[in-house]
């Protein structure tokens, strides 16, 4: 079952704990600390919600702007983006989300999946492009890979 949205003081949140940690946007020490936790950016699209890692040196700008062309080419929409960071949440880990313009709203499920430096947030009905975003990124990691080997 998908995590559902929930309201924070901010807005909506979504829990994030595994995803968060396979796109490396959260970090953890051997005893467990959070060593670092990602400075994102999170777009809202119709069925769609994509958060991005912000360092330039692990998602740069141009592989940004390919992800956020591709999701409003797939959705035929954008609307707000907000800068936000992955947050501590229990024992886990949130991610704070637009929603203006999205249709989603506290207790939607939603279904998340992470590549490096990215989250795909979208139900599992939406007929939104997911496996493709996800295999953009990691197209642009391999390229990325193959430019600083030489």
């Amino acid at each position: 079952m998908p995590n559902q949205l929930t309201n924070t003081g901010d807005g909506l949140a979504l829990q994030v704990t595994k995803p968060a940690r396979s796109a490396g946007l959260v970090e953890e020490g051997a005893n467990g600390d959070t060593t670092h936790r990602a400075d994102v950016v999170a777009y809202g699209f119709d069925d769609l919600l994509l958060v991005i890692d912000r360092d330039t040196d692990r998602v740069p700008l141009a592989d940004r702007a390919e992800l956020v062309a591709l999701a409003a080419t797939e959705t035929a929409s954008i609307y707000r983006g907000i800068d936000t960071r992955i947050q501590h949440s229990g024992n886990g880990y949130r991610v704070q989300v637009p929603t203006t313009g999205t249709g989603f709203g506290a207790g939607d499920g939603l279904p998340c999946h992470a590549a490096t430096g990215l989250l795909v947030m979208a139900p599992l009905d939406a007929s939104v492009g997911k496996r493709e975003l996800l295999e953009t990124r990691q197209t642009q990691m391999l390229q990325t890979d193959r430019n600083a080997g030489g």
